[in-house]
This record gives C-alpha cells, structure tokens and sequence, in this order.
C-alpha cells in the first residue's frame, strides 16, 4: 500500500492548466453543435491553439535544462534539442491537410508526453507536475482526434 501523502496541484497551475483546456473543448465541442459553415474557422482555431500550446509544452524541457541542478552537459544538450521538437511538428501541421494536421498535434502531444515521463524518470520534478501533465495531455489529445472524428462524418 502507498503510504506516501498525496501532494495536490497548487492551485495557480490548476486553474491555468484547466482554463487551457478551455479553447480544446469549447472548439471542439462547437464543431459538434454549429452549423457546418462554421467548420473550417473552428478547426482553424482549433489548429493554431493546439500549436501554440504544442510549442509552449516543449519549451518546458528547454527550462528545466536551463535550471535543473542535476543535469549534466549532455542531457541539458539532449532537453534543449527536445525542447523544439514539439514547435516543429506544430508547424508542420499547417503544411498537410486539415485532419492530418490534427492527428500530427495530437500524435506529437503524445510524443511529448513520453518525453516528459522519460525526464522524470531521471530528474526530479514536483510531484504534482505528472498528474497534472497526464490530465492535461489526455484532453488536448482526446479534443483533437475528435475534432478528426467530426471532419470525417462531414
């Protein structure tokens, strides 16, 4: 039995990590309850959102590489190279199709969330920081495939 006390999220990055959430579900779920006219402006939306957020999750790595104490050279070499890989798939999205380039943010969300249990398994982080990461990327990604799952029943 786990006896260890559970440390709960502190409040500010609770409700900045939830009230990020917003946008997902709010566009995605509009792609299920409006008018089809409203489609490509939603996904549109939807799309850049996901890269910003894509972009800012793998900056994280780049900011830890800058801090963490136990790093040594070569590991803060391999977060920082990391730490851009997200950008550039969210980027990349914008040059393929509208469903690919969802499914690209939504594959590189999971990606990246590999790469965040990879640097904790390693490195120390506050202990709230992976659950709040696994809820986090849950929704973005579930938002994103099914706003893919809508663009194919159109």
């Amino acid at each position: 039995m786990n006896t260890r006390p559970i440390n709960p999220t502190p409040p500010v990055p609770f409700w900045l990590g939830t009230a990020a959430m917003l946008p997902f579900v709010v566009l995605t779920s509009g792609l299920y309850a409006l008018p089809s006219e409203y489609r490509n402006t939603l996904v549109f939306w939807l799309s850049s959102y996901g890269a910003v957020v894509l972009s800012f999750v793998g900056a994280i790595h780049w900011g830890l590489a800058l801090v963490h104490p136990k790093m040594l050279y070569g590991d803060r070499m391999t977060s920082m190279g990391w730490s851009v890989v997200p950008a550039a798939a969210a980027w990349s999205s914008f040059l393929v199709p509208a469903e690919s380039g969802l499914l690209l943010m939504a594959g590189s969300f999971a990606a990246q969330y590999g790469a965040d249990q990879q640097f904790e398994s390693r490195f120390s982080v506050p202990e709230w920081y992976p659950p709040l990461r696994t809820s986090l990327t849950a929704v973005a990604a579930l938002c994103l495939i099914l706003a893919v799952a809508r663009l194919r029943l159109s």
